[in-house]
C-alpha cells in the first residue's frame, strides 16, 4: 500500500473536522498553536526525526499522523484504517516488555522488526508529570534511521507535549460541555430547547436514546489507570461519528447515554442497528461484554426524559454481558421489574413461609422445595419443563409439587397465587 491514504482519521471532536453539531465556543477563539491538532504534531516530529509518524492517545487510539508519500508497511496502514494498534501489535509490544516500559517511563523503545514484516520502528509516550498522553511511533522507511534517531525523537516527543496536552484538554473541556447540554435534554429541564438550539437538533425531530452498561467483568484493558466507563464512552462517541448522525453523550452509572437524532425515514429498526454496532464494533477487546439498550423512537424534546427512562430501565432486565435489548422487546420485564423494586424489602406471604420452614428440616437436600417452586414458576406451570430444568424425573416433580401444597397451602393452580409467589420470590 502507498501513501497518502484518502482521508485522514481524527479523534471526535479534533479541531481537522468538528463534532456533528458542535457550536462556536471561547474555546474556539483560542491562538492556532493553541488549537494545533495531532497531526501538525505528527507532521512536525517526523520533520525532525526524518520518518513517517502516528500520534495515538493513552489508549492506543490514533489521534493523527504525518503526511507521507512512499510505501507504507501493513502495520502503519492498519492503524491508520482501523484508527487504533492493531491488536497484533499489541500482543507484540506485551510479549517483548515494550509495552510495560512505554507506560512507566519516557524510554524510547527500538523495535528492529515486527509482524507482518515490519520495518523498524521507535516507540516512545507523551508524558505531562505523572500523566500518561499518549505515545508516538515513527516507521522507518526506505531511508534507513539513524543512530541517534532515537535521542532526537525523544526531544521532539518533548518539544510537543505542551500542544498535544492542550488540545486534549481542550477536547475533554468540549466534551465536558456538550455533555451538560445533553443532560439537560434527557432530564427534560427548561434550558432543553437552548440546549437543543446548541447541539444541533431539531426542537421537533425523531430521538431515540441509547444506554450502555460497562461488563460486569472487565478484562484487563490497554490503558494502565483509565476506568472501564472512560474506555466505554470513548468507544461510544467513535461509534457514533462512523455513524454519521447527530448525537450527544452524557455520563450514566458505570457507563453512559446517548442521544441521536434520527431521520424522518427511520424508525426504531435503525436504532436497533446502531446498539448492535456499538457492540460489534467492540471487537475483541476489553469491552466485548458492553451491555447495550434502546428505547423507542420518540418525537421532540418533551419525549426525551421518557426514552431516558425507557432506555436506563431496558439495560436491566438486558440479561448477560455482551447483550444488546430494544424497550419495546422487553416492556413487560420492566414492568416487573419496576413492580419488584415498588415492594417493601420484607414483604412476605404465609404460604412461602410455612413451606421455608418445612424445607429447613429436609436435611443434606434442605431447599428443594423452593427450588422446585422456583423453577416450576419459571417454566409457566409445566411439570415437564420444571423436571428438564432441575435435570429429575417428571414423577419426582409431581410429587414435590404435591409436597409443597401440602406443607404450604398454596393452590398452584391459580395464575394469581403463581403471579404472587413468583414477585415475592423475586423480592429475596
Amino acid at each position: 500500500m502507498s501513501a497518502p491514504i484518502g482521508e485522514r482519521v481524527h479523534r471526535p471532536g479534533s479541531t481537522a473536522t468538528p463534532r456533528p453539531g458542535a457550536t462556536a465556543s471561547p474555546l474556539d477563539t483560542a491562538s492556532s498553536f493553541d488549537t494545533a491538532s495531532p497531526f501538525d504534531v505528527a507532521d512536525r516530529v517526523a520533520e525532525q526525526v526524518g520518518g513517517p509518524v502516528i500520534v495515538e492517545d493513552a489508549n492506543f487510539r490514533v489521534l493523527g499522523y504525518s503526511a507521507f508519500v512512499g510505501p507504507m508497511d501493513r502495520g502503519r496502514a492498519e492503524a491508520i484504517l482501523g484508527r487504533r494498534i492493531p491488536a497484533v501489535w499489541l500482543e507484540h509490544l506485551t510479549r517483548t516488555g515494550s509495552l510495560d516500559r512505554l507506560r512507566r517511563g519516557t524510554d524510547v523503545v527500538d523495535l528492529p522488526d515486527g509482524p507482518w514484516k515490519a520495518h523498524r520502528r521507535l516507540i516512545t509516550a507523551f508524558r505531562a508529570g505523572d500523566r500518561l498522553l499518549g505515545f508516538a511511533w515513527v516507521a522507518e522507511g526506505e531511508r534507513p534511521l539513524g543512530d541517534g534517531a532515537a535521542g532526537v525523537f525523544r526531544r521532539a516527543v518533548d518539544e510537543e507535549t505542551p500542544a498535544l496536552l492542550r488540545h486534549l484538554e481542550r477536547i475533554d473541556a468540549e466534551e465536558a460541555h456538550r455533555s451538560r447540554l445533553a443532560a439537560v435534554l434527557l432530564d427534560g429541564l427548561p434550558g432543553a430547547p437552548a440546549a437543543a438550539d446548541r447541539l444541533g437538533f431539531d426542537r421537533g425531530g425523531r430521538f431515540v436514546v441509547l444506554s450502555v452498561a460497562a461488563p460486569t467483568r472487565t478484562p484487563a484493558g490497554p490503558a494502565e489507570g483509565e476506568s472501564g466507563g472512560t474506555r466505554l464512552l470513548e468507544h461510544l462517541r467513535l461509534c457514533l461519528d462512523s455513524f454519521q448522525c447527530r448525537w450527544a453523550v452524557a455520563p450514566w452509572g458505570d457507563g453512559g447515554l446517548a442521544l441521536v437524532a434520527l431521520r424522518a425515514d427511520e424508525s426504531g429498526k435503525a436504532a436497533a442497528r446502531l446498539g448492535q454496532e456499538v457492540l460489534r464494533l467492540a471487537g475483541d477487546g476489553p469491552l466485548r461484554m458492553t451491555r447495550v439498550a434502546a428505547s423507542s423512537v420518540g418525537i421532540g424534546l418533551a419525549a426525551l426524559p421518557r426514552l431516558r427512562t425507557e432506555a436506563t430501565a431496558a439495560i436491566v432486565v438486558a440479561g448477560g454481558d455482551g447483550a444488546f435489548v430494544a424497550y419495546p422487546d422487553v416492556d413487560a420485564e420492566v414492568l416487573v421489574a419496576e413492580v419488584v423494586a415498588a415492594l417493601p424489602a420484607d414483604v412476605r406471604l404465609a404460604g412461602l413461609d410455612r413451606l421455608r420452614a418445612a424445607d429447613r428440616g429436609t436435611g443434606p437436600g434442605g431447599g428443594e422445595l423452593e427450588r422446585t417452586l422456583r423453577a416450576f414458576l419459571a417454566a409457566c406451570g409445566s411439570a415437564s419443563a420444571t423436571a428438564r430444568a432441575l435435570g429429575v424425573h417428571v414423577t419426582t416433580v409431581r410429587h414435590r409439587l404435591d409436597r409443597i401444597a401440602a406443607v404450604s397451602g398454596l393452590r398452584l393452580d391459580r395464575p394469581d397465587v403463581r403471579i404472587a409467589c413468583d414477585l415475592v420470590l423475586r423480592c429475596r
